[in-house]
């Protein structure tokens, strides 16, 4: 029963865990401790997978075809500074942990788009390159309060890092490889954060960034539902190319 105690300890408040393995009983502050911190490892975890629909329509497309390389590398830079600034602030990994996966996922995105757009020698040098601006970022070199006024500018560069997208979306008439299923996913994630980031971080920029964060991902939810029509005979004619 001591490893399950400790196993429990490790994702909720020790507390919370001896209520409920030794005394089976649960208060409300718990209950809504548990809910919350569940709710956040529940992201983390979807957000393993959340892009992983995206790096399967680019490998099977081999193209970028309708995916805003520029709205991929903002993103980046936008999950880099939430994931910098939450780290430094120490705000528990239930709160942000998406962030980080979300950040690998989404570097590999913008790898497979300049590799199969551009060049694999470009690809690998945006991997090098970009890995080690993460690493500065994250490592601590980084004064905390530079970290947070980063995290000020790092709203309006979430929602431009969306809007690109539906600029590029709505000049083509159509969503070419973008992934539905990541889009709404994605959407859902950055709703369900609001809520676990003012139970668990308090922060106000972090609350903001997630709630102009869903505003925009619900954009592109429309357009994803518009656009399908389109989208799917323009994928029939690459299709047809390809054959020929």
């Amino acid at each position: 029963m001591e490893h399950i105690e400790n196993a429990c300890s490790l994702l909720y408040p020790e507390k919370c865990c001896q209520d409920v393995l030794f005394r089976y009983t649960i208060n409300s502050d718990c209950y809504k401790l548990i809910l919350v911190k569940t709710l956040g490892y529940g992201i983390i975890f979807a957000s393993t997978l959340v892009k992983l629909p995206q790096i399967l329509v680019l490998l099977s497309a081999k193209s970028g075809a309708g995916v805003s390389l520029f709205s991929v590398f903002l993103e980046l830079l936008a999950l880099t500074l939430t994931s910098s600034y939450s780290l430094a602030k120490s705000f528990p990994l239930s709160a942000w942990g998406e962030a980080l996966f979300l950040l690998i996922m989404t570097t590999l995105v913008a790898f497979l788009i300049v590799k199969f757009d551009q060049s694999s020698s470009r690809a690998y040098a945006f991997l090098i390159t970009f890995g080690t601006i993460v690493y500065i970022f994250m490592s601590g070199f980084v004064p905390v309060h530079i970290l947070w006024t980063l995290q000020v500018f790092n709203v309006p560069l979430i929602i431009s890092s969306k809007m690109v997208q539906a600029w590029a979306n709505f000049q083509n008439g159509h969503t070419g490889n973008l992934s539905a299923i990541t889009v709404v996913l994605v959407f859902l994630g950055s709703i369900t954060r609001i809520f676990t980031s003012i139970s668990e971080t308090g922060d106000k920029v972090i609350i903001l960034s997630y709630a102009l964060s869903s505003v925009a991902n619900a954009i592109l939810v429309l357009q994803i539902i518009a656009y399908r029509n389109k989208t799917k005979i323009f994928k029939e004619k690459v299709l047809s190319k390809k054959i020929k």
